[in-house]
């Protein structure tokens, strides 16, 4: 077994008993320092349920996106309009991203659309989008490389949220993000591989925190300041900082109204 991301050699650094009855190995790459479980024999007893138990953080994940993720659409992709969550669950984050003026559409297989029906791709004609997001995605996936390529068919600009892996190789045993009780997550991805992974597919990667960025733009010192770093913007009356809120400030309409109005009309048709 080697690297999914590079092809390097693994050491196995741990075992876990997944779904609390299957013991399994977990290997990190001595290249680009990539965590992957054994091969994930265990997957359609994990995906009973799409959203997992133990994931009781989705509605504060939610909020944390609802604050970064406009800012960073607003700041570095002024001129994107029609956008896609791959994934996306339930469709809280497209039903929240269209209350906020974004033209959000929905994607997953595997999981019911509750939040955001007929908002779905499925109801759409498109094929490409501006910018597709995909949270809590890339631990899931068994062949990463073929299937973050997939993904980026859908656009050229990737918007994304994955934890990295802890220096330390005990801090990664007892990492909560490891999730073994569930068995869905199999995938560990560090600084260091998600940069390979943006060169293989001839993208910049930006980063922050657990926020990451495929795309083929590259975006100005200004803009990384402004949407990346963390830091506290203080008001002034005079200088650099005033320009750059209202610089990146869009105004946008909410499509709730509309949203409304749309499936209104649907569900007449249907009569």
């Amino acid at each position: 077994m080697n690297c999914k991301i590079c092809g390097a050699s693994l050491e196995k650094i741990f075992s876990k008993k997944v779904l609390l009855k299957y013991d399994v190995d977990y290997h990190q790459c001595s290249n680009c320092g990539f965590v992957q479980t054994d091969e994930a024999f265990w997957l359609d007893e994990a995906y009973q349920s799409a959203i997992t138990s133990l994931d009781i953080g989705i509605l504060v994940r939610n909020s944390l996106l609802l604050k970064n993720i406009p800012k960073i659409i607003n700041t570095c992709f002024s001129e994107a309009n029609v956008f896609l969550d791959y994934a996306g669950g339930y469709g809280l984050f497209t039903r929240s991203m269209r209350d906020l003026g974004f033209d959000f559409y929905r994607q997953d297989i595997y999981c019911d659309n509750i939040f955001a029906q007929y908002f779905d791709i499925t109801d759409t004609n498109f094929s490409k989008f501006d910018v597709v997001t995909a949270f809590e995605v890339f631990e899931h996936l068994s062949r990463p490389l073929e299937e973050i390529e997939t993904i980026l068919k859908y656009s050229d600009h990737l918007i994304f949220s994955t934890e990295i892996v802890p220096d330390q190789t005990y801090a990664i045993e007892n990492w909560v993000y490891i999730a073994h009780e569930t068995g869905q997550h199999i995938a560990f991805y560090s600084e260091k591989s998600l940069e390979l992974i943006a060169k293989k597919f001839n993208k910049n990667y930006y980063r922050k925190n657990n926020i990451h960025i495929y795309t083929t733009k590259t975006f100005t010192t200004e803009q990384i300041d402004y949407a990346l770093k963390d830091q506290e913007v203080k008001k002034v009356f005079f200088g650099l900082k005033k320009k750059k809120i209202k610089k990146f400030n869009i105004k946008r309409e909410s499509y709730q109204d509309r949203d409304y109005l749309k499936i209104k009309e649907i569900l007449y048709k249907n009569l």
